[in-house]
């Protein structure tokens, strides 16, 4: 098969059909089969930085979704550069890029919206955070969402690039491709609960019980869903021989001796802590 069928092609252009290369077709196909396959974060970053990249070559992607008119978001961040993820948001907001970005979204009647440099709506305050700093950097951004009708909200989607989002390729054909890339993104992000940003309440109690660090908390988090060392490795941005200093540390902060016996353990910290706060005085349950 050369070429998408003629319906799947139109769809796939946001109704504005145009021809896809086999090779083209075959990548946007897999795109479709591995997302149909998402279930966990760190499934979506190595989604993204698989072929995604052929047509949407990004660093940085930002998630936000909600009611933008009374500004009751949730923001994530998938990016492998180092120190820009979605716990940093506990530190550091990125409401000014996420305001601008949906308003020029909304004023291109909710189509594609394709920035350079100088059209940019990167935040400009000196704030020396990594998300900030890694911001600044970049020199192309791609906004798109999804209207979801029944709940009148919206799922912004914000791509950022250090170097040229279109590689080449004509603008058009560019912003209309997006359309299905963004429904696919869209698509992938709803079947993976938010991640939670640092701070959140259940973590840090657990960690009291547990004596753990932010990092550990984090580690032994994936150590409890299955994933192997080089696994979190990817996700965190750090090397496998990093992660297996951490799990081995933690073993030895907790009293266990296997991965089995760990997620154990702070399975039944997380349960006891999570108890205590139902149960404390003077708080409803």
């Amino acid at each position: 098969m050369d070429r998408f069928p003629a319906s799947l092609e139109a769809q796939a252009c946001g109704g504005n059909a145009f021809a896809l290369t086999a090779e083209e077709s075959a990548r946007f196909l897999r795109i479709v089969a591995q997302s149909s396959l998402i279930s966990r974060h760190y499934e979506i970053y190595r989604w993204l930085n698989g072929e995604v990249q052929h047509f949407l070559p990004h660093d940085v992607l930002v998630c936000a979704w909600g009611d933008f008119s009374s500004w009751r978001l949730q923001i994530d961040i998938t990016s492998g550069l180092p120190g820009v993820r979605t716990g940093e948001l506990a530190q550091c907001r990125l409401d000014d890029l996420v305001h601008r970005a949906h308003a020029q979204w909304i004023d291109a009647g909710r189509k594609p919206v394709l920035l350079n440099a100088g059209e940019a709506a990167t935040p400009q305050a000196p704030c020396a955070c990594a998300i900030h700093l890694a911001l600044r950097a970049m020199r192309s951004i791609l906004v798109h969402g999804v209207r979801d009708a029944r709940a009148g909200t919206d799922n912004l989607y914000i791509a950022l690039s250090s170097g040229s989002l279109t590689r080449g390729r004509a603008r058009q054909r560019f912003e209309s491709l997006a359309d299905a890339l963004i429904a696919q993104i869209d698509g992938a992000f709803r079947k993976v609960a938010a991640f939670p940003p640092q701070g959140a309440p259940a973590s840090p109690a657990a960690g009291s019980v547990l004596d753990l660090s932010e990092r550990e908390r984090e580690i032994l988090d994936s150590v409890r869903e299955g994933k192997t060392n080089v696994d979190i490795a990817l996700a965190l941005d750090i090397s496998p021989f990093t992660v297996k200093n951490h799990v081995q540390r933690i073993f030895r902060k907790i009293g266990v001796s296997n991965r089995t016996q760990a997620a154990a353990r702070y399975g039944d910290a997380l349960r006891e802590s999570a108890l205590r706060l139902t149960v404390r005085p003077g708080v409803a349950a």
